[in-house]
């Protein structure tokens, strides 16, 4: 008992002696650790700060180099780079300065953002902010090729308001895909205009019916046979039918004539200014039309600088990894598929003919304008789109002048650098 008296007294007198130093040491530690626990906060929130900052310094980029792809000045595109990423920073307040300037002679976009984040519980060590910094480029040179067809429905549905809309909706898309810059790529539009038939210019017409030279230019309907919802060539066989062999000419002088692949945008609207609304709606003659000027097997129709490039080249890599080119036909119509002369009914046609369209690697969109719920043309156009996001049904000018914008700007990609 003695004993076991002496140790805890020692023990006692032990503990006295050290209370002061403990204390110290347990006041530093738990400063230490609260820095500690405090520092994982502030870094968490260093992560979250960078992550914002990040995917909104490429959404203002993006912004500011689509107001440049549609011809926007410099000062128009940072404007708007600006205006997007003020909202951002009110809602996730830092300090230091983003800006943005235009690069690479107009075609692209980039941001700068030198920033700092004050801290919460660092400060209690003396860190009273943490820098970080982000900067992008977003871009649209050295994007793919384009080679894109433009099916559009000018019957006599179409008179009055719905053709004028028709007319700005086509130019705006055309003034977006077809850029003046020469190191964007190469982009090309083809129109085929349709009614109750197609009009070729005379070449084509003879070439595509297997006329003898000297034939007058004329209005065709579908072609019958094995090669009916293909693009094989035309030849015996396989070529399409002039419309006097099934009706009478009607409104075929009047109408305007598919015109090929070109990268003059004032030629291409030339033709859309052309556009009068006439006729009954023959869709799968305007969906095969759409195709064949998309098809290097149609090079003998539409020679030299309207010919179609190789489907071998959807397949090709550019050197930044991008595609070499995108064949794109856009499909738009008003309402359902009336008119056919082989036999199978217009909508039939269509949905075969865009099935094997597709089957080539081509893209396709498809655009009902004012079709409402009519669900034989609104499945017709789901069924033709390569994606439910490339369906749009428009019920004004406005949503068909966006819809049109929407598809031209996926057209026309942009990318991003960092």
């Amino acid at each position: 008992m003695r004993t076991e008296a002496s140790v805890g007294l020692i023990l006692k007198r032990y503990r006295e002696d050290l209370d002061g130093g403990v204390a110290i040491i347990f006041a530093f530690c738990c400063v230490f650790l609260a820095a500690l626990v405090g520092g994982a906060v502030d870094f968490a929130r260093l992560y979250k700060a960078q992550a914002t900052y990040r995917e909104a310094l490429d959404a203002a980029a993006l912004a500011g180099a689509r107001v440049k792809q549609l011809g926007g000045s410099d000062s128009e595109a940072i404007k708007a780079a600006e205006a997007y990423i003020a909202e951002i920073r009110q809602l996730n307040p830092a300090d230091g300065t983003i800006r943005f300037e235009v690069a690479h002679s107009g075609t692209a976009m980039q941001g700068f953002a030198n920033l700092s984040l004050r801290t919460s519980f660092l400060s209690t060590v003396k860190i009273e902010k943490i820098d970080f910094r982000i900067k992008n480029l977003a871009e649209f040179s050295e994007a793919p090729d384009i080679e894109m067809s433009l099916m559009l429905d000018i019957t006599g549905s179409m008179a009055g308001q719905k053709i004028a809309d028709l007319k700005d909706a086509t130019k705006d898309l055309i003034d977006i895909v077809i850029r003046d810059d020469a190191n964007t790529g190469k982009q090309r539009i083809g129109i085929a205009p349709f009614s109750s038939s197609v009009k070729l210019s005379g070449g084509a017409f003879q070439k595509a019916a297997g006329l003898a030279p000297g034939a007058y230019s004329g209005c065709v309907v579908e072609r019958a046979g094995a090669e009916a919802f293909t693009d094989a060539a035309p030849a015996s066989g396989a070529f399409v039918v002039p419309v006097e062999r099934v009706r009478f000419r009607g409104d075929c002088d009047s109408m305007p004539e598919v015109f090929g692949l070109t990268s003059n945008r004032n030629e291409l609207k030339r033709v859309v200014d052309t556009f009068r609304a006439t006729g009954s709606t023959a869709g799968h003659i305007g969906t095969a039309w759409a195709w064949y000027l998309l098809s290097p097997h149609w090079s003998a129709v539409f020679p030299g600088a309207a010919r179609a490039a190789p489907y071998e080249d959807l397949l090709l890599k550019k050197p930044n990894g991008m595609p070499k080119l995108r064949k794109i036909a856009v499909l738009m119509t008003d309402g359902e598929y009336n008119t056919e002369y082989s036999g199978l009914d217009s909508t039939t046609q269509a949905r075969r003919l865009c099935a094997n369209l597709k089957a080539t690697g081509m893209e396709v969109f498809t655009v009902g304008f004012q079709v409402g719920d009519i669900a034989s043309a609104v499945r017709t156009l789901t069924d033709c789109a390569s994606a439910p996001g490339n369906f749009y049904n428009v019920s004004s000018g406005d949503d068909l002048r966006a819809a049109f914008r929407d598809i031209a700007l996926k057209a026309a990609t942009l990318r991003l650098t960092h």
